[in-house]
């Protein structure tokens, strides 16, 4: 499976299916594997959810049971939620038998599977292939950029997945969809409590080769990363979502993605230094040096 070795997966005793989410291994060689099967998973959770990008209207059982049979084409992991001891009360909350269940965030439902150390969390798929959130930056009214949070569809939180894990933060599998194909589900080592917040995130963006800008004009703290020849911006990165991993090293466990925009980085001063200098931090290069406020002639102001 895309080169990888015995040693880098085992089986999931909970889905049955290969993982590269186990203990014996350190969260560097967790992300590695995690990347191959994550592209792997990825291209067949794509192919099998295509029916939502149609614009055609379907029920929610019609559409459940096409995406549950065009999974099965394309090798996409259909987990029963029973596996996981999941299922939902009269009310349609849901709940585990075994799995404890933790603080749900803005976008998924995480348990926690003490036997294995590890969390599954639940994305809810929505009928009309949205799920999660995701950021873009825009020109409002005024002229000026500012962050959006949006609507994410099923691309885009993949594709986020996929870059937090390459990046370098918490290491990320993509698991597959429930066997109703209406929750996309991703597996964690489990996260210890961060200490001192300021100083474990700034520490958890330099893990991910990420730059902040010290003025952007924006409401949120937001960073750059350059990940797959390509910059991100990352933000969402409040308290619950700094962490540390199994070495005691600060990291991120989630956060909201989106691309650069080209004319943002054409007319944005501040992002296009954040974006070589994040490219430079990826490529194992030293990043060029930039002048302070305070360095800079009175006649260049």
């Amino acid at each position: 499976m895309d080169g990888l070795s015995p040693a880098q997966l085992s089986i999931d005793f909970r889905t049955g299916r290969p993982t590269a989410i186990h203990a014996g291994n350190s969260c560097s060689e967790q992300r590695a594997a995690c990347s191959a099967l994550n592209r792997e998973r990825t291209r067949g959770l794509l192919e099998a959810t295509q029916l939502a990008a149609s614009g055609e209207s379907f029920s929610a059982h019609a559409w459940h049971a096409a995406v549950a049979g065009r999974s099965s084409f394309w090798d996409v992991p259909l987990i029963p939620l029973g596996r996981l001891g999941i299922h939902h009360d009269e009310d349609g909350i849901p709940g585990s038998d075994f799995l404890r269940a933790l603080t749900p965030g803005a976008e998924a439902s995480p348990y926690y599977d003490d036997s294995w150390n590890v969390v599954y969390k639940l994305f809810d798929l929505r009928v009309n292939g949205s799920l999660g959130k995701k950021i873009e930056l825009q020109r409002n009214a005024e002229g000026e950029f500012e962050l959006i949070l949006r609507e994410a569809v099923l691309q885009d939180t993949l594709e986020k997945l996929a870059v937090l894990n390459e990046a370098g933060a918490h290491p990320t599998e993509i698991v597959g969809l429930s066997d109703t194909g209406d929750y996309l589900i991703i597996k964690q080592p489990l996260a210890q409590p961060r200490k001192d917040f300021e100083k474990d995130r700034e520490a958890a963006i330099a893990n991910v080769h990420g730059v902040t800008p010290p003025f952007t004009g924006l409401r949120r703290t937001v960073a750059v990363i350059w990940v797959d020849h390509r910059a991100w911006l990352v933000s969402d990165l409040h308290d619950r979502n700094i962490m540390r991993d199994q070495h005691g090293k600060p990291t991120i466990i989630d956060a909201l993605t989106g691309p650069v925009p080209p004319l943002a980085l054409k007319q944005l001063n501040w992002l296009r230094e954040a974006v070589e200098d994040a490219r430079a931090l990826r490529e194992g290069r030293p990043r060029e040096p930039r002048k302070r406020f305070e360095d800079v002639e009175d006649d260049e102001l």
